[in-house]
């Protein structure tokens, strides 16, 4: 790399020219000569320099005024310029060509030592500023590679997880499928239901797995459409007993990390199977609801309701020892939740947890103008 220096010098008269030379002459130096204002902005169009030591008295166009030009100019307005005269005489003068754009004065004759040492600060300015802009550009340049390197192992990364979330769903679908199968071929119906009750279990969380693949979002399922899935699924698998129920579900808008999301649906899948089972057997029609509410902005509230004839009055559903019961129970303190049952014209179990800190309210707005909610309704 070439590192010698530009210094301009500027003087109508050639002798000036040739004594400066002899002053500053180095072989770190460039010297450039100029006797007119035009070879000097030509002479700063075709190079870059470190300084100007430019002559006050100059004929057409003065010492100022090519100060001036120079300074109107962006490439080179930060270029300094040491005027060199012999014709000044008062204070105003000087202040003449500081206002010029000048950052020194010198009277001539010049004393070569100062001229040299001014001269080699602003050299040595210049030859530091050059080498931290070459600093700046290749650390630029590295940190574009490095954030091209970090998105493309970040777009891997999303492949992998899509392709893992993708992988899961199938095979917990074909679980649930195999046991499905199984289920039809076995002839006593107690055991028979709880082949079903495990295969919905199992689709439950495959459904999750399907919607994280679905989702720009690798980390969080949103847990109002999951819910509606799970549902969905849920009523298609029970046929005919839930043709006579009527679905309505008013849930607000939710992003949940995965490992919560899965023990929402599951739990709401333990109480609607045992509804569908056990909460209208004798009636023609029953009513289902399910609520997910933003209760805080960082608070949700989950309540499952049937009309239909609740639960037992001697069953005490915190001690109860079915497999459903106790997977509700323990999903519910996975999720840090308070959970609570209202019996009374049906069954409410009404479920509150926190979002854990950085999980989002995607219907925050919505509520600000309304608390609007979104319905669904399945029979």
């Amino acid at each position: 790399m070439n590192n010698r220096v530009n210094i301009l010098l500027v003087d109508d008269d050639a002798r000036n020219l040739d004594v400066l030379e002899s002053i500053l002459e180095s072989p770190d130096h460039q010297l450039v000569r100029a006797r007119t204002a035009d070879e000097a902005l030509l002479a700063l169009i075709a190079e870059e320099f470190a300084v100007i030591v430019l002559d006050v008295r100059m004929p057409e166009v003065s010492g100022y005024e090519l100060a001036q030009l120079i300074k109107q100019r962006k490439r080179t307005q930060h270029v300094p310029i040491l005027f060199l005269t012999a014709y000044y005489r008062e204070d105003a003068d000087i202040l003449q060509g500081y206002g010029a754009g000048a950052v020194d004065y010198l009277s001539k004759p010049v004393n070569p030592l100062i001229l040299k040492s001014k001269v080699g600060v602003f050299v040595d300015l210049f030859r530091k500023t050059r080498a931290l802009a070459t600093m700046n550009r290749a650390m630029e340049t590295e940190i574009e590679e490095r954030l091209k390197q970090l998105k493309a192992s970040l777009h891997e990364k999303e492949i992998l997880l899509k392709e893992i979330h993708h992988r899961v769903k199938n095979n917990l679908q074909v679980i649930s499928s195999l046991i499905d199968l199984q289920a039809d071929r076995l002839t006593d119906p107690v055991v028979r239901s709880l082949f079903k009750d495990a295969r919905d279990r199992v689709r439950s969380m495959a459904l999750v797995h399907e919607k994280l693949y679905q989702s720009p979002d690798l980390a969080h399922a949103e847990l109002g459409a999951y819910i509606r899935n799970v549902m969905d699924e849920l009523f298609l698998a029970h046929g005919a007993t839930s043709s006579k129920i009527r679905l309505r579900m008013e849930l607000d808008s939710v992003l949940l990390p995965v490992d919560m999301a899965i023990p929402c649906g599951l739990i709401l899948n333990e109480l609607a199977t045992n509804s569908l089972k056990h909460a209208f057997v004798g009636r023609d029609s029953g009513t289902i609801v399910i609520e997910l509410t933003c209760v805080a902005p960082n608070s949700v509230k989950l309540v499952f309701h049937d009309d239909g004839r609740g639960l037992p009055t001697e069953v005490d559903w915190q001690a109860a020892g079915s497999l459903g019961l106790r997977l509700i129970r323990m999903l519910s303190r996975q999720l840090h939740g308070d959970l609570a049952l209202r019996n009374g014209s049906g069954t409410t179990f009404e479920l509150r947890f926190d979002l854990p800190a950085g999980a989002r309210d995607s219907s925050s707005e919505t509520k600000a103008v309304g608390d609007a909610k979104r319905q669904h309704s399945h029979r």
